[in-house]
């Protein structure tokens, strides 16, 4: 066989297909080697193979079933919630002065909502792919989209983008697809 390059996305992408492949195929044959089992009461002349891990569900490194993370922080739903009742593009500060606002959170207390605001944003970016960030060529700020507010090519729907507009004064970068994860915990 010739020497193949592959890119690491394209390598990724592969291993992903026959990784699920496997799990299928592991999985249909435990089908069937439980039904013979049924009918003759013996699987062990069937050259039966045990799958070492379950047919469904995303696989970390080690392809152990991936688990899902434990109790979800409001800052999450307080941020999808606040771009949904707003309807435009939101800055991290706008979303600390709504929280600090609505949560009736002291001044003491605003490093701490700040960085779970923060945090909670990023698990959402990076993580569940519910929210973008999009700025302006040349300039440091970003605002907070959700995903469902993008075109097919990445821009900003034109009632958002007209939003962006206001707020920034001119038009928004396109976001790369590509780059905006699908939810891991199926």
């Amino acid at each position: 066989m010739s020497n193949m390059k592959f890119t690491k996305q394209e390598l990724k992408k592969f291993v992903a297909h026959y990784t699920k492949q496997k799990q299928r195929l592991e999985g249909e044959l435990e089908i069937v080697n439980s039904m013979l089992s049924k009918l003759t009461g013996d699987v062990s002349n069937f050259g039966s193979i045990k799958p070492q891990v379950k047919p469904t569900g995303k696989l970390t490194a080690k392809g152990e079933k991936l688990k899902k993370r434990g109790p979800k922080s409001i800052w999450g739903k307080f941020i999808v919630g606040r771009l949904r009742a707003r309807q435009k593009p939101m800055s991290y500060d706008e979303l600390i002065a709504d929280a600090m606002s609505i949560q009736k959170i002291s001044e003491e207390r605003k490093s701490n909502a700040r960085a779970s605001i923060l945090n909670a944003a990023f698990r959402l970016r990076t993580v569940t792919g519910e929210i973008v960030t999009v700025g302006r060529k040349g300039r440091k700020e970003k605002l907070i989209v959700r995903t469902s507010w993008l075109n097919e090519d990445g821009s900003l729907k034109d009632e958002y983008s007209r939003a962006f507009k206001k707020i920034k004064g001119g038009k928004a970068e396109k976001v790369d697809m590509s780059t905006i994860p699908a939810s891991l915990y199926e």
